[in-house]
């Protein structure tokens, strides 16, 4: 079995996302939840390792957006499918001081040799989240389908 690339499988399907997610208390634990996701559905094979590399980059700085969305993020050798997962968080979290809790959270793992595709998941993303409308029908969504169509038109074509 061979490394997947965004030709063999969607970045977001409803499998990785989550409308409800009991994110816990604080940035790992959100992060935890998200990257349990992406290892049950098969794209990330040492959860515990992807979980270490997001907090790695965390460190660098908060990745916590305006307007209460956060998007963690890590390449990985562990990471088997590019992929974004996503939470609606039951509860807000705190990622940073003297920033806004965050209700959603869209985790993006790259592939280690992908540095490329990494970049360009992260701006396409970023530009996206801060964007009123965006955040509003990721908050509005009815269905993990839905949340993941959202995610998928705004990366567009990698």
């Amino acid at each position: 079995m061979g490394t997947v690339t965004t030709s063999d499988a969607a970045l977001t399907v409803p499998d990785i996302v989550s409308l409800g997610l009991p994110a816990g208390e604080d940035t790992r634990q959100v992060v935890e939840g998200l990257a349990a996701l992406l290892g049950s559905a098969g794209r990330v094979s040492d959860v515990g390792a992807f979980v270490d590399a997001v907090m790695e980059r965390e460190k660098l700085g908060s990745t916590a957006l305006p307007g209460g969305i956060a998007l963690p993020h890590a390449r990985s050798a562990t990471v088997t499918t590019p992929s974004v997962a996503v939470a609606r968080l039951a509860a807000p979290v705190v990622f940073a001081e003297g920033r806004p809790a965050v209700d959603v959270a869209l985790l993006i793992a790259a592939p280690d040799d992908a540095p490329e595709l990494y970049l360009s998941l992260l701006s396409k993303l970023a530009s996206a989240c801060v964007t009123s409308s965006f955040q509003a029908s990721l908050r509005s969504a009815a269905t993990a389908g839905e949340v993941a169509d959202l995610v998928t038109r705004a990366v567009g074509r990698l």
